[in-house]
């Protein structure tokens, strides 16, 4: 649904200043939490004033660093650099999408919708698990502690046989995580297009995002980059929807060797790339010129709104936008189709 051009021009002047202010907060807070009321207050407005563009998609992003600036006032995310370089970046991101509001397409939906469940992924894994009250930062005992250089025997030992090893653990985690993934691809596979297919689909990428952030935490960087890999792709094709599915049975597969895991990881990997390249390009239809709305006169009519269009364009600074080379072209063929009858 599209909104006005008065309305979408009103919504980027204020957008902009509530993502100047919410920068700044960033920029002043490089090593400290942000002052999480005022965040709260920027975020709640930005995503406010962009459920009002009617725009699908756009609210999605603001919407999820909202809920990042509430956890932070609840005290119920823990803030460090990392979670920081997530939330500038997506607060970029946001800039670019608020810029293109004007010129709004599935494009742009695609790209705030991903983002946004790129970001709750990352904020996903700094869920506190203690209060601030009753955190034992206080309580912090140097480890040298244990280990004393006095020739007595140190406090801590590594247990010889502990009850499941890392390799272990590791396995167990990426099972659960690939399950989560297999369950969403399977409803994504037995689901019709249409609006909840969208919807599905990004339940997909938010399974895979979350199961590469559980690879990245042990160091497997072939699984998350696979994985990642998979997010970021359409899964509009039977093709991908069924590799994601095959790599996920692969990650559960707990009878299998680690070493013929990583093998058939990077199998899977060679596969997915595969994939990609093998989808066919669908060909543009042919239209033929005489079906065209516009001729004659009602081509010099559209040519005079496209020269406005073009005119905003150059007021703006925005003319090396795809956008308006798109308003070129069409201009240049409306010139040709205005001589026709």
């Amino acid at each position: 649904m599209s909104a006005p051009h008065a309305l979408i021009e009103f919504f980027q002047k204020e957008a902009m200043e509530y993502l100047g202010r919410l920068d700044q907060m960033m920029a002043d807070a490089e090593e400290q939490t942000p002052d999480a009321a005022a965040f709260l207050t920027n975020a709640r407005a930005l995503r406010g004033s962009a459920t009002m563009t009617r725009l699908e998609g756009l609210p999605d992003l603001a919407s999820t660093i909202e809920r990042i600036a509430t956890g932070l006032r609840d005290n119920e995310l823990r803030w460090d650099q990392r979670l920081h370089f997530a939330v500038r970046g997506a607060l970029v991101e946001l800039r670019a999408l608020v810029e293109r509001a004007g010129v709004w397409t599935d494009a742009e939906q695609r790209r705030s919708r991903t983002q946004s469940v790129a970001l709750a992924a990352v904020a996903a894994g700094y869920l506190a698990t203690d209060t601030p009250a009753a955190s034992p930062a206080t309580q912090v005992v140097p480890i040298a502690r244990f280990f004393p250089d006095d020739g007595m025997p140190a406090i801590l030992q590594r247990n010889a046989e502990p009850p499941i090893t890392l390799a272990q653990r590791f396995r167990t985690d990426i099972a659960a995580a690939a399950d989560g993934v297999a369950r969403e691809a399977v409803a994504l596979a037995t689901s019709s297009a249409g609006p909840s297919q969208l919807a599905l689909a990004d339940g997909v990428r938010r399974s895979l995002l979350g199961l590469a952030d559980v690879a990245e935490s042990y160091g497997a960087a072939s699984i998350a980059n696979l994985a990642t890999r998979m997010a970021r792709a359409p899964l509009a094709s039977a093709h991908e929807r069924q590799g994601v599915q095959s790599v996920a049975r692969l990650l559960m597969d707990r009878e299998i060797t680690d070493q013929q895991l990583a093998q058939q990881v990077k199998q899977a990997s060679i596969s997915w790339a595969g994939t990609l390249a093998a989808e066919p390009a669908v060909a543009p239809a042919v239209i033929p010129i005489e079906s065209l709305l516009y001729r004659g006169h009602s081509a010099i009519t559209r040519a005079r709104k496209v020269r406005d269009e073009l005119k905003t364009h150059w007021q703006r600074g925005t003319l090396a936008e795809p956008a308006a080379h798109s308003l070129f072209e069409e201009l240049s063929d409306l010139l040709d189709l205005a001589v026709t009858t």
